[in-house]
């Protein structure tokens, strides 16, 4: 009688490991999965400029001003989303995914300079958006910049975080992230299994940007909460998952595409409504600078943002939310 006792005590307790397996295996899993869209937004396909943009649109705001969104290298529309979680009661917002990010088509081999400006024009008039706010991080900042000057009747303002400004004094074109070396590196094979080793890259051969998409998300998150420790988890989760998404620069003549939207030279000077631009914190001889590139800019006004850095909207988002909100208020 013992033995069988024991024997169906241990019967009870396999089956109980199990039930509890069966619980927490698929927890397990969830928690590993990139992140959905946000209760109540929607997503969408554009046919513009000759490719599918992708597309976010926050919680539907009928009758409100609208605002197009244009994000960082290597980021995606979703990365916009705490900032525009703050901004949806009052804006009908839309997140773009720039070519060759997130759900974006990719380059193609007729791209230039012009192309990324003409995918945000051609994305307003295929929704048939009046006036629109364009807003705009890094290389989209500069993208908006240069919509604002050479397309002046489609926005009714441009809002720019931390774009490449001129320097008067020196004669400087507006700066670019990285210039694209003839062999770029290739990241170690076990990286995909250190997440404290991963690095990133904006351009490279097809086998170095895929091995990047292949990076677990688990490990890219971990990334982010290492070096962002600002961060709100969702900005770092959206950031991982762009990271997963990001189908960029594949060859010298993509990286240049990208690259050559970011060539802004006097765009600044030639926009004809009110523009904000928020840039990150600096020196005071940076911030100088700054200053100088805009002086005598009358519908531009500039603001440094203290302790942020190149992302400001996610190291110092109630700060940016509350200097968009005033420029907001003088339209």
């Amino acid at each position: 009688m013992k033995e069988e006792g024991v024997s169906e005590m241990k019967k009870y307790m396999l089956s109980l490991m199990g039930f509890v397996l069966l619980i927490l295996i698929p927890a397990t899993v969830a928690a590993a999965d990139p992140p959905g869209i946000p209760d109540g937004w929607s997503d969408g396909f554009a046919y513009v400029n000759g490719v599918r943009i992708h597309y976010y649109h926050a919680v539907p705001a009928p009758g409100k001003p609208v605002i197009v969104m244009v994000h960082g290298v290597t980021d995606n529309g979703l990365c916009w989303t705490t900032l525009t979680w703050k901004l949806q009661e009052a804006y009908d917002i839309y997140m773009l995914d720039t070519r060759g990010h997130g759900l974006s088509d990719p380059f193609t081999p007729s791209d230039d300079g012009q192309t990324l400006i003409k995918d945000v024009v051609d994305f307003v008039k295929v929704m048939n958006f009046e006036k629109p706010i364009l807003m705009g991080h890094s290389m989209g900042a500069a993208t908006v910049m240069r919509v604002g000057a050479e397309y002046p009747e489609l926005a009714k303002a441009i809002v720019m975080l931390d774009p490449g400004l001129p320097r008067k004094s020196s004669g400087e074109r507006p700066s670019v992230p990285g210039a694209r070396p003839a062999a770029p590196p290739r990241a170690p094979r076990n990286e995909t299994s250190a997440p404290g080793r991963l690095s990133f890259s904006m351009f490279g051969d097809p086998e170095t940007l895929v091995r990047q998409n292949n990076y677990s998300f688990e490990d890219l998150v971990e990334k982010g909460k290492r070096d962002n420790p600002k961060w709100d988890i969702v900005d770092i989760k959206y950031w991982a998952l762009s990271k997963k998404q990001y189908h960029g620069a594949y060859t010298q003549e993509a990286w240049q595409s990208m690259s050559g939207s970011m060539r802004t030279e006097n765009s600044l000077s030639n926009i004809q409504v009110p523009s904000l631009i928020l840039k990150a914190d600096t020196s005071p001889e940076g911030r100088k600078a700054n200053e100088e590139a805009v002086s005598g800019m009358q519908k531009v006004k500039l603001v440094h943002v203290d302790g942020a850095a190149h992302n400001l909207h996610h190291d110092e988002l109630e700060r940016t939310v509350k200097e968009i909100r005033e420029f907001f208020s003088l339209l």
